[in-house]
This record gives C-alpha cells, sequence and structure tokens, in this order.
C-alpha cells in the first residue's frame, strides 16, 4: 500500500510513532548480562584478536524478520544488516547497523540507532552507523594479529550450517546465476580487504561450541517453545476425520500457537496425509484425507528465538490397521528406548546403537537403509549448531531431537515420531511430552471436539 501523506505530515507521524515503539521497547525486561556473559566466553577463546559477525539481511518473505542465529546469540537486537566487532584486547563490543530516514521509521519502526540509550539497553560498548566500521576495525585491529570471521556459510530459522552451504552451491550453479556469491561472503571479503595485515579464522567453530550447550536462559525459553508447540500438535489431533483437509489440522495448531504468544513456527509445517508422507519435507497441505490414511504432522514453535520440533503420526479414522499399528508401535518403542537412554556422557553412536536393538524385532532393514539415523540438535535454528559425531559425548544443557522413524517407498508409507528432549544432570527431559504418543491416548484424543467446533 502506498502512502499519500505529505512530507511534513509523515515526519510528525514518524516521531509519534517512533515515541511509541521506543517506550514500548524501554519497557519490556532485557537480560543484557546474559548476552554479555554469552560475548564474554567468545572474547575467551579470541584472545587478544578481533571477531566481527553478520546480521541476517532484511526479508523478502512474508514472515517477520529474524535475525541469524550467531549475530541474535551473542546480542539480542533485531536489526537487519547489522555488524557486531568484538575487541578482544579491550573487551569492547561495538555495533554497526544502517540509519533510518524519518520515512523508514515510520514504515518499519525505529533502529537502534533511533533508540534513546540503545547500547546502555544491550550492554555493548558502542551502537554506530555502518559509515564507521571501516575506521573502528582499523583502530581495533592496532594490537591483533587474527580476525575471527564467518568463513563457512550460516544458519538460519531451519536450516542448518551445511544446508545453508548446499542451498548456495545450487543457486551458484544455476545457469543464470553462475558466480552468486552470497552477502555473507561478500561482507567477509570487504572486512578481510580493511584489513590485510590480519590473518583470518573462522568464528563459526567457536560459536557452535558455545551454542551447543544451553544456557538456564535459554532452556527456560525452551521449554515455553516446546509446550506451546505441544499444546498446538494436540489441537491438530483433536477431531481428525475423514474428509478434512490438511491444512485443517495445521489451522488448528497455527491457532493454538498464536494465541500462547510464539514468534511463529520454528519451521514450515508439515501436515501430509496418505501418499504425502513419504516427502518428507511436504509443504502443500491441501490434500483431502481419506479412511484408512494415516497423517504425519511435524510441527514446531519459534518462542523468543528458541524452536521446539515435534512430529506425531496418528490415523485419520480413528484406529490403526494392525499393519499400521505394528509400524507405529515400533517407532513409540525405539523413541521411549532413545529417550531413556539420554543423559550426560552419551552419544549419538549409542542412541543408534539402542535404537537398532528395537529395530531388529522387526523393521531392521529399514532402519539401516535411513542411516541409522536418531535425530538431530534443536535451539535457536531447528537444526542447530552442535557436533553430529557421532562419537561426542552429550552434556547437561544440550537439546536433541529424537526421531525414529519407518518408511516404504514403494507402498507410499512413512511413520515418525519427534520429541525435544533437554539433557540434564539426572538424564532427559521431554520438553515436548505434553502431547501423547501412546495408541490408546492417541485415540481418546482423536475422539475430542476438534478446536473451532461448537
Amino acid at each position: 500500500m502506498r502512502s499519500t501523506y505529505k512530507p511534513a505530515f509523515r515526519l510528525l507521524l514518524s516521531i509519534a510513532f517512533c515515541v511509541a515503539v521506543c517506550g514500548q521497547a524501554a519497557g519490556q525486561a532485557f537480560d543484557k548480562g546474559e548476552f554479555a556473559a554469552r560475548r564474554a566466553r567468545l572474547l575467551e577463546r579470541v584472545g587478544a584478536d578481533l571477531a566481527v559477525v553478520f546480521a541476517a539481511e532484511p526479508h523478502v518473505h512474508a514472515v517477520k524478520f529474524r535475525q541469524s542465529p550467531d549475530f541474535f546469540y551473542l546480542t539480542g537486537i533485531e536489526d537487519p544488516g547489522a555488524v557486531l566487532l568484538l575487541v578482544g584486547k579491550t573487551k569492547q563490543a561495538y555495533v554497526f547497523t544502517a540509519k533510518r530516514s524519518p520515512v523508514d521509521v515510520m514504515v518499519g519502526g525505529p533502529g537502534l540507532l533511533e533508540r534513546a540509550g540503545a547500547a546502555e539497553v544491550y550492554g555493548v560498548t558502542q551502537a554506530l552507523p555502518l559509515e564507521a566500521l571501516a575506521a573502528t576495525l582499523a583502530a581495533s585491529a592496532r594490537d591483533a594479529r587474527k580476525v575471527y570471521l564467518p568463513l563457512t556459510a550460516p544458519d538460519s530459522l531451519q536450516m542448518a550450517r551445511e544446508e545453508t552451504a548446499s542451498h548456495e552451491k545450487d543457486m551458484a550453479a544455476h545457469p543464470l546465476l553462475q558466480g552468486y556469491t552470497p552477502p555473507w561472503k561478500q561482507a567477509a571479503a570487504r572486512v578481510r580487504e580493511m584489513l590485510p595485515g590480519l590473518e583470518q579464522a573462522d568464528v563459526n567453530p567457536l560459536l557452535d561450541q558455545l551454542r551447543w550447550v544451553k544456557t538456564p536462559y535459554e532452556i527456560e525459553r525452551l521449554r515455553r517453545s516446546g509446550r506451546i508447540g505441544a499444546e498446538g500438535v494436540r489441537a491438530a489431533i483433536r477431531g481428525t476425520r475423514p474428509g478434512m483437509y490438511e491444512y485443517e489440522l495445521e489451522a488448528a495448531a497455527h491457532f493454538v500457537m498464536a494465541r500462547a504468544g510464539a514468534r511463529g513456527h520454528a519451521f514450515t509445517p508439515i501436515v501430509a496425509s496418505g501418499p504425502n508422507t513419504v516427502t518428507w519435507h511436504y509443504e502443500r497441505n491441501d490434500r483431502r484425507m481419506e479412511a484408512g490414511d494415516v497423517v504425519l504432522m511435524d510441527y514446531g514453535a519459534d518462542y523468543d528465538y528458541y524452536t521446539s520440533d515435534i512430529t506425531r503420526t496418528w490415523p485419520v479414522s480413528g484406529a490403526f490397521t494392525p499393519e499400521q499399528e505394528k509400524m507405529y508401535r515400533c517407532i513409540l518403542e525405539a523413541r521411549d528406548a532413545i529417550i531413556a537412554a539420554i543423559k550426560p556422557g552419551v552419544t549419538i553412536r549409542r542412541l543408534q546403537d539402542v535404537s537398532e536393538a528395537v529395530y531388529k524385532h522387526g523393521f531392521h532393514q529399514q532402519f539401516l537403509e535411513l542411516g541409522r539415523y536418531v535425530g538431530h540438535h534443536v535451539g535457536l535454528s531447528v537444526h542447530d549448531v552442535g557436533t553430529e559425531a557421532t562419537d561426542q559425548p552429550f552434556r547437561p544443557g544440550v537439546v536433541f531431537n529424537v526421531e525414529p522413524l519407518i518408511e516404504f517407498r514403494a507402498r507410499q508409507i512413512h511413520m515418525r515420531l519427534e520429541d525435544t528432549i533437554l539433557v540434564t544432570e539426572a538424564g532427559a527431559e521431554n520438553l515436548t511430552a505434553g502431547v501423547p504418543a501412546d495408541v490408546q491416548a492417541v485415540y481418546a484424543l482423536i475422539k475430542q471436539r476438534a478446536v473451532g467446533v461448537d
């Protein structure tokens, strides 16, 4: 929608809007100590050198802007296109961002530089315009030998670093986009030009080590995200019946999730029924479900930048066929065995062995064909950073998604269960236990009245 306001009236509106938004932001509690502690842990690893981390670019999609997980992890600041500079010798943290014109403020709200006292609120040394980046980098580099930069791909809400790298490789291979260079690579190259005398190192492995183990602050948000996601899936299961459309289940879950205060989805919701179940990242969600189908829902919430990831599979007609139930009970037993085995010191390899012991009673070949897969890490990204090495011992604070599955592609059937699990000192905590997986409990939930039905 285009505005036809005259410039003077635009300016008055923008000032009023800025006052309202800034006042609201100032009234919200921001735990600057949490983010300062994260920066301090990274600075310990950087030593007397520099670290530079980039924010996400503005979104072009019809979704809320979501900051780069790495940048948000260190700052809590949501300005797109910003740059963070950490100076090892002085322990200072500078954030550089674009100035916004009065019209920009009116349309999109104030940025960091338009908020009074923003540096103090976020606990950074200074908030500066992007034009000051080059001079500040040069002055900070005098006593440094190395600059830590993103030299490998970033992650995002629903893409792990390696998934981003694969996507960028596909982009560069497009016959019309040959020579394509993603923005983060362009930014890193420009910083290297500004600091020609410094050795470069990749900052991402350092961030991965930090982000892998969650703090109590993060765990609190992950618990809330898990509860919200679980309530959404519960709502989707209720009242399922033949003749409904997949998107009706998505709508029920979305209503509950949004009402509970989530920022949005942790990833594009998957509601796959019948033959659609064998498409792992099916997104159309527009098929009319039929009697005898199973429906698989892979869903999660994004609460204050922390994600949950839940999958439930259930019978559209209210009860599994004997063959479907056999498959379902196998993945249910595997899920329970994996969760029971999770504790500090356990490895992914051990969880694979525990799961395989269950599959040996049936569907063992399918387990092997799927690479002995048991799950992935979860956090700021739904495919979160953290070691995927099968022999790396878990630690308290690690969050791992348990995801046993069975698939027969030729028969067009795929079943899986998925829960977000926190590793605790005592063992494991299922953050998404609020939605049942037990067969009879699922049947009982299906019989309940659907959301929105009088």
